[in-house]
């Protein structure tokens, strides 16, 4: 591959959300025109939409080097797969994975795509800054719930998250988004944590920003302490894929049940003092626990399922978390 040759295809999973994922196709769109003079860049949206409601917004914007296709299985990972198969494919060489509510800083194309080139990663990380859409209550900005660090420019992360990440799909070779975690989420951190322990390595890209713009319907108690629980029962997962045995199952177990109990008692202790930020941190830390827990019992919260029922998005973890495994995804509109 000559250095003139690199092609990169940018990456928009969407799901019933035509407007957010037209207006941030628009603002990718604009950046490829600034991108450095030795890569090709293109736009991929995967609509996990059977009915194509966001394709159907994508080709009315009638933009050069767009293109959607429709991935009917429901389900993150089905998506994100979708995107590597389409772009390894076509002989593409990067791929950049954005939210389809995210809204890329000015610069960001360029600086991603610079920082792998200079570094020669497997992945390249960017910072996802934060912005409400309707002002939260002050409980929700005391337990920093939407809060995400932003590490030192350069820094090697052990994983990383798809909301702002470049994949080398030379280093990424065959490996894929576990199924498995389709609909509970999870699957990015998987990845890159089995990347990682193949010897990849993913630099940390501080100034290459996307803004998650936060729907007013997620800044909520419910909400939040709900998707603390996800990402508990997600960590507590990836932990017994990682290192199975009934130790490590004893140990997530044990450890989420206690976070819980701190938790609850960091809680009680904030009401009694009046001191917001030790009340909401400490339901977040119980909320996480209780994910952690279920992990330890063989339970996974599906966070994507598509339902309106709460209970059913308790289901029994799958066996396997392997990249490779065969998990149905099951869709419960």
């Amino acid at each position: 591959m000559t250095e003139s040759s690199v092609h990169a295809t940018v990456a928009i999973l969407t799901f019933h959300r035509p407007k957010q994922v037209r207006e941030t196709v628009r603002l990718i769109h604009d950046q490829t025109a600034a991108a450095p003079p030795w890569c090709e860049v293109d736009v991929l949206v995967v609509d996990n939409d059977p009915a194509a409601s966001g394709k159907e917004a994508i080709e009315a914007l009638g933009l050069p080097a767009v293109r959607c296709v429709i991935e009917p299985v429901p389900g993150i990972s089905a998506g994100r797969n979708r995107a590597l198969d389409e772009v390894s494919a076509s002989g593409g060489d990067l791929l950049l994975f954005i939210d389809d509510d995210g809204t890329p800083a000015p610069g960001w194309l360029e600086r991603m795509l610079e920082r792998w080139r200079e570094t020669g990663a497997a992945a390249v990380a960017g910072w996802v800054d934060t912005r409400y859409r309707t002002r939260p209550s002050p409980w929700i900005r005391a337990g920093g719930f939407f809060e995400r660090r932003r590490f030192a420019d350069g820094a090697e992360r052990p994983a990383a998250a798809c909301g702002n990440l470049l994949l080398d799909l030379r280093q990424l070779g065959d490996l894929r988004f576990s199924t498995a975690l389709g609909l509970s989420g999870g699957e990015d951190t998987l990845l890159t944590r089995t990347l990682v322990a193949r010897g990849g390595r993913i630099v940390f890209a501080r100034d290459a920003v996307v803004v998650d713009q936060v729907a007013p319907d997620r800044v909520t108690r419910r909400w939040v302490l709900a998707r603390q629980l996800s990402h508990g029962n997600t960590a507590g997962l990836l932990d017994l894929h990682f290192g199975a045995g009934p130790l490590t199952r004893a140990r997530v177990l044990a450890g989420g049940a206690g976070r819980v109990v701190v938790g609850l008692a960091r809680a009680g202790w904030g009401a009694v003092t009046r001191d917001l930020r030790t009340d909401a941190r400490g339901w977040r830390l119980a909320a996480r626990g209780a994910g952690m827990a279920l992990a330890g019992l063989g339970l996974s919260w599906n966070e994507y399922a598509r339902t309106v029922r709460p209970l059913s998005r308790l289901v029994r973890a799958p066996r396997s978390l392997a990249p490779g495994s065969f998990h149905r995804e099951e869709d419960t509109r």
